[in-house]
């Protein structure tokens, strides 16, 4: 295969994000706004834009991301599946030793975990806040958005000065997930986690998003023939599509109880 297990690695952790997410039905119900289902477009597509037009957002967004990651992979504690907790309790000791030892392949995956973690409670709480069909949209949209910004080169040049940017006071390197000379972004790791929180509520659908994920970004990467990045939000889409026909059946009586309620709507609004 035109790629190396650097590459592999990356997708392995992508999809263990998926399936990390716990269902969100045991924390308290919260209103939900469909306008926060554009969350992961806005991360993706206006986060380049942002980054590749705003002088010193690269350096910020780096400062952010040292400061931010390590308590949201604590905190992952909450939102993380029972199998994955101890993971999340020695999350701090994970970050001392990137940030004490010597860089290495070891160090490298030390810090990516710290990313699915802090990725994970990010995901879980912004499926909280916005509807699950809100999220989906708001993947699919990313998705095509972000394959559009690496098709005209948008993505290039923020993800180069990303790999560059050094965190302030010697912190570890956390603004995106890296691993002896492969990288994957922020926001595909947080598209990640949106769709493990779209599914969580079904082990079976979560397990069918993991393997679609891990699969489609295996399958992406022999695009690397002929081009050195890649959009790697495509095989989250990928991971939803698997469990929706996994749970065709769910999927169809949500799609009738949400026609009803619209038209139950348009009937009260005449």
């Amino acid at each position: 295969m035109p790629y190396g297990w650097q590459y592999a690695v990356l997708v392995i952790l992508q999809a263990l994000i998926v399936v990390l997410v716990r269902d969100a039905a045991a924390l308290p119900a919260l209103p939900r706004r469909a306008l926060l289902g554009l969350l992961p477009l806005l991360m993706i597509g206006g986060g380049v834009v942002a980054l590749g037009a705003i002088p010193g957002a690269v350096s910020v967004v780096t400062a952010v991301a040292a400061f931010t990651v390590p308590p949201l992979a604590l905190l992952g504690a909450l939102h993380v599946r029972r199998a994955a907790l101890p993971l999340a309790l020695v999350s701090p000791l994970l970050w001392v030793l990137v940030w004490r030892l010597p860089a290495s392949p070891w160090t490298a995956l030390a810090a990516d975990l710290l990313i699915v973690l802090a990725a994970v409670s990010l995901g879980r709480l912004t499926g909280l806040l916005a509807p699950k069909a809100a999220l989906v949209v708001g993947v699919v949209v990313a998705a095509t958005v972000d394959v559009w910004q690496v098709a005209e080169g948008q993505v290039q040049p923020v993800a180069r000065a990303l790999g560059q940017a050094i965190p302030p006071q010697g912190l570890p390197d956390l603004q995106q997930l890296t691993l002896a000379g492969a990288s994957m972004g922020w926001g595909d790791a947080y598209l990640a986690a949106l769709a493990g929180a779209i599914v969580a509520c079904s082990l079976r659908a979560s397990l069918a998003a993991a393997l679609g994920t891990l699969l489609g970004g295996l399958g992406l990467g022999l695009l690397f023939a002929v081009t050195d990045l890649l959009p790697a939000t495509v095989p989250v889409v990928v991971g939803l599509l698997a469990a929706g026909v996994v749970e065709h059946a769910a999927v169809r009586a949500w799609a009738q109880a949400a026609v009803l309620q619209a038209r139950g709507r348009t009937m009260r609004h005449t």
